[in-house]
């Protein structure tokens, strides 16, 4: 895959995950307006983390493991044996997830039971939990339908599925929560799940022909060496949501709706992460993979250099104004209906230290990457071991003074420690990397972005401070927004000139892609 056609995946990728986090914003402004930051919000976040934790662990171990194992058994037995493993892992595949499906939907109650909310809420949760059964099997197949289209570097169908499960939420809790209440948000999830599937079903099928069809397999004479390399691969991503799940079962704990708050906030702290990482990151990942399997390293590292300057150059600036302006982002976004002034303090409490995490999340995850593609999942699982331990400490340690804010902060922390053990592991494997190159590249970007965010609050204080309306928030935003914006790219383009080029030679790929 060309540079030309990274950046061609990349436009498409990034204009369905724009389509797909602006849904997502809308889904959670219209839950919020409509049912507000309540116990059935609660229920509903809780629920909804059950389905989407087991197709989040599936994606992330079906995308790390079958793009390289497949470059891999391509490169030495060729296609048909490659097709013939990828058939044999989504054989495997499928019937776990049927086998999960059929637990929850009999015993709801078992995983709502783990989260400790009381018999009230926990009643609720198991309800739509039964109702959204069905949708943790087919986002699980649209897991296995999405790490098979990338394998062959397809990313539309994949890239939009946010769209259609986000489209399907709305679509219920628009028509039903006037006479069904929160269940109406259930039965979205599950017609979402639905409307993913059917998505990719053409598509795959198009592809799976070039591999002599999607026939039904159990065997293949490397399966076993996948499962080995699987273990470490789901053992990180089950325990990366460890923490998502101890944030939900802490928040639990305080006052009815924190938790929602907490979920709202969350959204808002990941929307850069869905339009701006995984736009690039994910056409790159199949790229980095191949240089390592042709033993291409120094490619493979320069790829990584390049990307991680574009990516501070973005994120950087973002996570100061997501830090500085968390209140009026809050307001902007879900400051309407049963969403009051209380609710967006409870929002923007929180999305302070997710904006600072924004940062460490796009390094972190480039990092992640980067290992996967040398098949080092077992330094992942490590660093993702070390950092669940020190996230729940620091919960325990910052629940009490800070509440839901607390918990946000902790896993802040936990970002930037994760990222500098998975740093460490990088250069261990990568001797072609240099850490001193490397921080001199973040460091200027950082003391770019410091200095830009230091100029945009001097108009931000001059402006009138009722910032309590969605007009006055939007406006302070606007131009703290601009003010830093430009310096930015003021100092930016002095501080780091190699990084502020390669960052416009992107964009001008990116353009070029959409024309095309």
């Amino acid at each position: 895959m060309s540079i030309r056609q990274v950046a061609r995946a990349a436009a498409v990728v990034a204009l369905f995950g724009i389509l797909s986090r602006i849904l997502g914003f809308v889904r959670e402004i219209v839950l919020a307006g409509v049912f507000g930051a309540t116990a059935d919000t609660d229920a509903l976040v809780n629920a909804l983390f059950v389905v989407n934790t087991v197709a989040a662990v599936l994606l992330y171990v079906l995308t790390t493991l079958m793009i390289p194992v497949f470059q891999q058994e391509r490169e030495r037995e060729g296609p048909q044996s490659a097709w013939g493993l990828i058939r044999a892992i989504a054989g495997w595949a499928g019937m776990v997830l049927i086998v999960l499906t059929g637990i929850v939907a009999i015993v709801p109650e078992f995983p709502i039971w783990f989260f400790d909310m009381g018999p009230a809420r926990e009643a609720v949760a198991s309800d739509l939990l039964r109702i959204m059964a069905p949708a943790l099997m087919l986002q699980g197949f649209s897991a296995l339908f999405t790490a098979i289209l990338q394998v062959h570097g397809r990313f539309a169908g994949p890239a939009a599925v946010g769209v259609a499960f986000n489209a399907g939420i709305l679509t219920g809790v628009i028509l039903g929560a006037g006479t069904l209440g929160i269940t109406a948000a259930a039965w979205g999830v599950a017609l979402g799940a639905l409307l993913q599937v059917l998505l990719q079903v053409p598509q795959f099928i198009r592809e799976s022909r070039g591999g002599g069809g999607f026939r039904p397999a159990l065997t293949h004479p490397r399966l076993g060496s996948v499962a080995v390399l699987a273990i470490p691969v789901a053992a990180a991503s089950i325990l990366q949501q460890v923490n998502s799940f101890t944030d939900k079962l802490f928040a639990s704990s305080l006052e009815a709706g924190r938790n929602a708050a907490l979920s709202f906030a969350n959204a808002l702290g990941s929307a850069p992460r869905t339009v701006l990482l995984f736009p690039l990151l994910t056409p790159l990942f199949p790229l980095i993979a191949r240089f390592f399997a042709e033993s291409r390293r120094s490619e493979g590292v320069d790829a990584f250099r390049r990307s991680a300057g574009i990516l501070a150059l973005v994120s950087i600036p973002l996570s100061i104004l997501m830090a500085i302006g968390a209140t009026e982002i809050a307001q902007v976004a879900f400051g309407r209906g049963k969403c009051d002034a209380g609710c967006v303090a409870e929002i923007s409490a929180p999305l302070v230290f997710y904006g600072i995490a924004v940062w460490g999340t796009f390094i972190g995850y480039l990092l992640n990457r980067t290992l996967s593609a040398g098949n080092h999942a077992r330094e992942i699982m490590v660093a993702t071991i070390i950092t669940v331990v020190i996230t729940i400490g620091l919960d325990l340690l910052f629940l009490g003074p800070l509440e839901q804010a607390g918990l946000a902060l902790a896993s802040a922390i936990a970002v930037y420690v994760n990222t500098a053990i998975t740093l460490w592991f990088l250069r261990r494997r990568t001797p072609e990397l240099s850490l001193r190159a490397l921080g001199a590249q973040q460091g200027r970007i950082l003391v770019g972005g410091v200095v830009a965010g230091a100029i945009a609050l001097v108009p931000a204080f001059l402006m009138p401070t009722d910032t309590g309306t969605f007009s006055g928030a939007a406006a302070w935003l606007a131009v703290v927004s601009a003010v830093g914006g430009v310096a930015f790219i003021i100092v930016s383009r002095a501080v780091a000139p190699r990084e502020f080029a390669d960052a416009r030679a992107a964009l001008r790929n990116l353009s070029f892609a959409r024309r095309r």
